[in-house]
């Protein structure tokens, strides 16, 4: 868990630097400022178009008397697109844009279940449902 910190708030950042310093060499500066406002809007985009097919298709598996789990799964890997989309940054766009791809989703929300599922059968999660 600590490796993951480091990585995710001390190298990350700095690799986001440099590969941005380097378009700006490349490319200059505003044509980079311009690409990473165009990601952030398209990305808003698509989020939104794609946090509401999931949510009808929530309410679709609902209705069918299922629980609506990859649903919900889907919507929280695109909550967690969100950040990455918003930040400035190629890096993070790669990222942020790769958890819009329904078959990236579906592998990633499968194998998410699949590690829970595994924690749950060795004793180390457990689920509580809260019922009023």
């Amino acid at each position: 868990m600590l490796l993951f910190l480091i990585l995710l708030f001390i190298i990350a950042p700095i690799a986001e630097i440099f590969v941005l310093l380097a378009a700006g060499d490349a490319f200059g500066i505003w044509p980079v400022v311009g690409a990473c406002i165009f990601t952030a809007v398209l990305g808003g985009i698509l989020l939104k178009s794609q946090g509401a097919a999931a949510l009808l298709k929530a309410q679709r598996t609902i209705r069918e008397g299922k629980v609506p789990v990859e649903s919900v799964v889907d919507g929280v890997l695109l909550a967690i697109s969100a950040p990455f989309l918003m930040t400035p940054g190629f890096l993070t766009d790669i990222v942020g844009f790769s958890l819009l791809v329904p078959p990236v989703r579906q592998w990633i929300g499968r194998y998410a279940l699949r590690r829970l599922k595994q924690k749950i059968d060795k004793g180390e999660a457990q689920i509580h449902i809260h019922r009023p």
